[in-house]
């Protein structure tokens, strides 16, 4: 049996405009600080949600109807 040297795990985010049902136009200065906005507010809860010893390894932001989903990658070692 193969050993690996890290166990990794999926956090996802998901982030909804506050206002249900307005789908924000992201060519609009405006809707794009309120993007901004609700990404740092995540962003500084993030150290809360991974324990210690874990690292983030790669990021994606996707958007699917009107939320946006940040994903954060993260790994820790498995102490091999």
């Amino acid at each position: 049996m193969e050993q690996h040297f890290f166990e990794y795990r999926i956090l996802v985010e998901y982030i909804n405009p506050e206002q249900p049902g307005v789908v924000p136009q992201l060519s609009h200065t405006q809707d794009q600080e309120n993007l901004t906005g609700m990404l740092n507010e995540v962003a500084a809860h993030i150290p809360e949600s991974i324990a210690d010893g874990w690292e983030v390894v790669s990021h994606d932001l996707a958007v699917f109807h009107n939320t946006f989903i940040l994903s954060l990658l993260i790994r820790r070692p498995t102490g091999i």
